[in-house]
């Protein structure tokens, strides 16, 4: 606990809402709706006319998750209001408990471009194994991370981080984000990359960036609009 209180030591939330010329409505809240704000969330009590606060005096990891304020009138759910409580990602420092890591996880979903752009005004790079030991590495540092960053949790049913890898520029040729170099080491799952196609005319691009599934570390061609948790590598002086 003493990392953790150190961080976070209350988290208060207010939702209100007011009707025009009627009653005020009923208000509120769910907590765990998941990292795509997609899961039905445990509704947590009491019910308030107008004003809702979530109120937590001393913070624990279970805490940390995302919540759904819903608003109700007469006739049923008026609105949703989707709030995230994180806590700093402290990438690649041994803030929360994970330990020494040369790849430090981000448990937040972004785009493959937003991943890399972030990992790089950090000083860092997403992260790109070149070889099977630095492919364990960045397995076992996800995991490590997953089972204890307080951000992590609500992440429990998305499986695939990024890669810093692409073949947008030519296709089946694979290429590092960082310098554009031709990949010389891969570890694709079986049947991959199968290159999709493009999913709707909003999104005309088809498969051409990779994720590593942190579960068996194997990797997979996928949309870089998809929104994914990645992991940067940490620069030298923090392994």
């Amino acid at each position: 606990k003493q990392w953790y209180q150190r961080r976070v030591r209350a988290i208060s939330i207010v939702c209100a809402a007011h009707g025009h010329g009627t009653q005020d409505p009923l208000v509120y809240w769910e907590k765990g709706i998941g990292a795509s704000h997609k899961e039905k969330g445990k509704r947590l009590g009491p019910t308030s006319i107008g004003k809702s606060v979530y109120y937590v005096e001393a913070a624990e990891k279970d805490d940390i998750d995302n919540y759904r304020c819903v608003i109700e009138d007469c006739c049923g759910v008026k609105e949703r209001i989707d709030v995230e409580v994180v806590v700093p990602e402290a990438t690649c420092e041994d803030v929360y408990g994970v330990g020494h890591v040369v790849f430090g996880a981000t448990w937040a979903f972004r785009n493959w471009t937003e991943a890399v752009e972030d990992c790089a005004s950090k000083g860092l790079e997403l992260a790109m194994p070149k070889n099977d030991a630095e492919n364990e590495e960045l397995r076992a540092d996800l995991e490590k991370s997953f089972l204890t960053h307080p951000n992590a949790a609500k992440f429990a049913h998305e499986n695939w981080c990024w890669l810093g890898a692409s073949d947008e520029e030519e296709e089946d040729v694979w290429r590092a984000s960082l310098d554009n170099s031709i990949l010389e080491y891969y570890n694709w799952d079986k049947k991959q990359p199968d290159n999709k196609p493009a999913v709707d005319e909003t999104f005309p691009e088809s498969q051409n960036v990779a994720g590593i599934h942190r579960g068996t570390g194997r990797w997979d061609d996928s949309y870089k609009h998809y929104q994914r948790p990645y992991a940067c590598l940490c620069a030298p002086q923090d392994k």
